[in-house]
């Protein structure tokens, strides 16, 4: 990498003609993450969340590997929101529930240096999360870049969307789960202390394959109208779990449909047992579906809209010193020698956007910046699930799609 980082000076001599300005007041971007009002509930919830800061931190990148904590939206005995974060037991690594948001730190081994470690910060949004929730996991994400040293690239992901260097770190793939922290969900499927597990929900997990990744498993809705002939299936009934294989699925999908049964039976303690590949004459299965119906065809089935195309990069330089606002200023021409080494820099490629720390940026610029993002997105109607990725001036080899980008 070079040719990148250049002064205020140096990018307006290669750049005389700015386009426009998109002018934000100071409090616009905490007000888009719900922490702006001092006093009010996710004020006070973010000042409490930092109060536990070496208790929720101890340890944390000290070894490779990676580490989970949930945002857990609480109510306390005053029916009063308490915001926070919890680690997540790492038996569950790869669940996901789709009202939660959640941080990951990735630690690995600097491949120049034996002993320096190189950290990786993502914050996982998932669907039906709480604006609340993903403000304090952008708040959370930030307070652990600190006690990181401010070296970690951060990293936003999305349900359903999320980015191959995330999708990796679970190799044997990850799964969406109902529910969350917010509306009180107890996961009955690991956790249940109804020994018998004769009274519990039924759950059902479908199985999905796309391209050449890891399926994904998310838990849909009870019934056929969820089955469809392309996929594989899991019913969890309580003492019997089952798999159903759609006519068109493929083995990667059988696979990890066996692999979810297996581990919920083995978390029932010999309390369950497993029904694998059960047909069209097992009355039991389909009366715990709730009855026979018209299952989809493998063609039939609806995709999840997609992450945002790709598109020509665009460019803009984020900055504060002037009239002691934020400044998103759009410049003419998308290079490495555009960027800015005073200021943060936003290159945007409508599937990513990479937000670029020059050195010299101001504390303040670097810690909103993401919050920023989600402002530029806004202003320009974008999609929530556009794929977000920050890093420091001098990390650029650690980040290959930015490489990309900035080599066109």
């Amino acid at each position: 990498w070079s040719g990148g980082g250049n002064t205020r000076t140096q990018r307006e001599a290669h750049h005389p003609h700015l386009i426009y300005y998109i002018i934000v007041t100071m409090d616009t971007p905490l007000e888009e993450s719900n922490l702006a009002h001092i006093g009010s509930d996710a004020d006070k919830a973010a000042r409490e969340a930092a109060a536990q800061f070496e208790v929720n931190w101890e340890g944390a990148g000290a070894e490779v590997g990676i580490q989970i904590w949930r945002v857990e939206n609480v109510r306390d005995e005053n029916d009063n929101p308490v915001f926070g974060i919890h680690k997540w037991p790492k038996k569950r690594y790869g669940e996901f529930y789709n009202g939660d948001s959640y941080l990951l730190l990735q630690t690995t081994q600097d491949p120049e240096g034996e002993t320096k470690l190189l950290w990786d910060i993502f914050f996982w949004i998932g669907t039906e999360s709480s604006q609340d929730e993903y403000g304090v996991a952008a708040y959370k994400a930030n307070e652990l870049d600190d006690f990181l040293g401010a070296a970690p690239i951060q990293h936003r992901e999305t349900q359903d969307h999320e980015s191959e260097d995330f999708l990796s770190l679970f190799p044997k793939g990850i799964r969406y789960l109902d529910g969350g922290i917010d509306g009180g969900f107890r996961n009955v499927g690991a956790d249940s202390n109804d020994e018998n597990y004769a009274n519990i929900p039924k759950r059902l997990f479908h199985c999905r394959r796309t391209g050449r990744k890891e399926p994904k498993c998310s838990q849909v809705p009870v019934g056929c109208k969820s089955l469809n002939q392309g996929d594989c299936f899991v019913l969890d009934a309580g003492k019997e779990i089952y798999t159903w294989f759609g006519e068109e699925c493929s083995p990667f999908e059988k696979r990890k449909a066996s692999e979810i049964a297996h581990n919920i039976v083995l978390n029932r303690y010999g309390h369950a047992h497993l029904v694998e590949d059960v047909d069209d004459e097992h009355e039991e299965f389909w009366t715990a579906m709730g009855g026979k119906g018209d299952i989809a065809s493998a063609s039939d089935y609806q995709e999840p809209a997609g992450p945002p195309e790709q598109t020509a990069p665009k460019m803009y330089i984020v900055s504060d010193d002037v009239d002691a606002r934020i400044h998103i200023t759009e410049v003419t021409n998308v290079s490495k020698e555009s960027l800015d080494s005073d200021n943060v820099n936003l290159i945007d490629v409508g599937s990513h956007v990479y937000i670029w720390v020059g050195k010299g940026a101001s504390h303040r610029e670097q810690s909103q910046s993401m919050v920023i993002v989600n402002t530029h997105l806004k202003n320009f109607s974008r999609e929530k699930n556009t794929q977000v990725v920050r890093l420091l001036e001098g990390q650029e080899s650690r980040c290959k799609g930015f490489k990309a980008v900035m080599s066109q």
